[in-house]
């Protein structure tokens, strides 16, 4: 089972009708297991769209205002390696180490850690990608785009 779930006074709640229906199936089963039953969960507390939109502004930013960085594919590879958010790894022909960038996906990124991302990549982009803005710019221009958007 999937679902995303919002505490509310009352308790857990599907976010959606399909998660709210998910979320009760669950309860129900766990009511109904017996003693020993072995259940293995995961969880996360999922990213907002807002704010994954507004890191997809910021590459579109970056792809839009950049000779070498031109698309936002090669932005986000740009923003993975300003902010070190890179794995180490030995290049088994040359023997060198190289970074390779990590996934931002929402199954691999709870949105305390995008948050920290985010941030990052923020003082990232200003200071070595395109220097020539102020955060406050920026941040006009990112509103803008995301805006433009919906």
């Amino acid at each position: 089972m999937k679902a995303v779930l919002i505490k509310t006074d009352k308790g857990l709640r599907g976010s959606t009708p399909a998660d709210h229906d998910a979320w009760l199936k669950f309860k129900r089963r766990l009511d109904r297991m017996a003693p020993g039953t072995w259940l293995r969960l995961e969880w996360a507390r999922p990213r907002h769209g807002a704010h994954h939109r507004k890191l997809f502004a910021l590459l579109a930013l970056v792809a839009d205002n950049s000779e070498t960085y031109d698309t936002p594919e090669k932005a986000l590879v740009a923003v993975k390696l300003v902010t070190g958010y890179v794995d180490p790894v030995i290049d088994p022909i040359t023997g060198e180490l190289v970074q390779v960038p990590r996934s931002i996906a929402y199954e691999s990124m709870e949105q305390d850690d995008f948050e920290r991302f985010y941030e990052a990549a923020i003082d990232g982009v200003l200071r070595h990608i395109l220097p020539q803005l102020d955060r406050e710019t920026a941040d006009r221009l990112l509103e803008q785009i995301v805006l433009g958007w919906g």
